[in-house]
């Protein structure tokens, strides 16, 4: 019987947004006959409980996370003392056990990267992150992935590209790996029909929906200022729900949101719902989804699960997600940052219940060829095998 490779994911949270659930998706698919998957999480949170589900081991430890402070004179005097005291930890973590492969989920993770050197395991980099700003930062991790990966896995051609730019090198390491999604159940029309009615939906209204992190950049500022728009264009039977919460400490993206909804003439058609771990219920209530994103999206895993929903979608034309929304045909893709283009767009798809369904149609066919979960495990299962021959 051949020997068990196994392989330490370190991860950077124990949440259940976009990366939390793609790690998740991957560690309960992975052949367990081939693979023993450990995975390190900083802190608690609930993608514990989705892991003791699945029956994947896993251990909150001390993690050195890269964030802005990093870069300043203080967090770079903290930072060798922070990976020391991970490193450590994970060795009395692991003890004895040998590790095969290391995958670093997502570039705010340093200590997979470190730990992997210095015991000389194969270290695959897992980059889910386009940083356009400040270009020092930018700089610094092309340079740590030089440095410290034998092999980077990026979640879209426009997330490699990115780092081309900065280091040209890292081409010749690098392979484009498209996160990939279980097609759901269908949820029953009586439970569609009830949510609707919970968010106080009439039967002719056309429900806009945006999930993710309330921040600078997702976008939903932008979606209020079209909001309004279309309202001063005559449209008065579309709601938007927005579904998520501000970065823990960053309750400001919060409250100007809620001052921008409480200016705009559709302030009342605009609701705000915390995050939700059973987000498919929402999709399936919603018409039209939105990804108004003002920075590039690296990948856009919320419009891969409106498309499993049977979703039409609205995104910004840059980022990853011009990879997943085929203009004009699974939805619209518009000028980034631009209200007056974004509401334009979704006009086109508020008058025609038809046109939403058959992009939603297309959409669902474009994600079962394209982004399956099954060819996303294959490929990834590659790349340890890839890299446990190589050592």
């Amino acid at each position: 019987m051949n020997k068990l490779i196994r392989v330490l994911l370190v991860h950077q949270s124990a949440e259940l947004y976009g990366s939390d659930k793609v790690i998740l998706q991957l560690v309960s698919r992975l052949d367990r006959r081939v693979f023993k998957p450990i995975i390190l999480l900083p802190e608690s949170g609930p993608l514990e409980k989705e892991l003791d589900k699945v029956g994947v081991e896993y251990y909150v430890v001390p993690t050195v996370k890269v964030s802005r402070s990093t870069f300043t004179i203080k967090g770079l005097l903290k930072l060798p003392l922070g990976i020391i005291h991970s490193i450590r930890s994970i060795d009395a973590l692991l003890e004895d056990r040998k590790v095969d492969v290391v995958h670093s989920n997502t570039l705010a993770v340093l200590s997979g990267a470190f730990w992997a050197k210095l015991r000389r395991v194969p270290h695959v980099w897992h980059v889910h992150e386009i940083i356009e700003r400040p270009s020092i930062v930018r700089r610094a991790y092309a340079l740590l992935l030089h440095l410290f990966a034998d092999k980077v896995m990026c979640n879209s051609h426009a997330t490699a590209e990115h780092l081309y730019k900065d280091k040209l090198s890292l081409r010749s390491k690098s392979v484009v790996v498209w996160n990939g999604l279980e097609v759901p159940d269908e949820i029953s029309i009586t439970r569609k029909e009830n949510l609707r009615k919970e968010l106080g939906l009439n039967a002719g209204d056309v429900l806009v929906t945006l999930v993710g992190r309330i921040n600078r950049w997702k976008g939903q500022r932008l979606l209020v200022a079209a909001a309004g728009e279309l309202v001063n264009a005559g449209y008065k039977n579309v709601k938007y729900l927005i579904v998520g919460g501000p970065p823990p400490g960053n309750s400001r993206y919060l409250e100007e949101l809620e001052q921008d909804i409480s200016n705009s003439p559709a302030g009342l058609d605009v609701s705000i719902i915390p995050f939700t771990n059973d987000i498919l219920p929402i999709w399936t209530a919603t018409d039209i989804a939105v990804v108004p994103s003002t920075e590039p999206e690296p990948f856009g895993m919320v419009a891969l699960e409106a498309m499993a929903a049977r979703k039409s979608v609205v995104a910004s034309s840059f980022g990853g997600v011009v990879e997943i929304v085929v203009d004009g045909v699974t939805g619209f893709l518009f000028e980034p940052g631009n209200a007056i283009a974004l509401a334009e767009k979704l006009e086109i798809l508020i008058k025609s219940e038809c046109g939403r369904i058959e992009m939603g149609e297309a959409g669902y066919a474009r994600l079962q060829e394209l982004f399956s979960i099954n060819n996303y495990v294959m490929l990834i299962e590659n790349i340890y095998h890839e890299l446990h021959v190589s050592t």
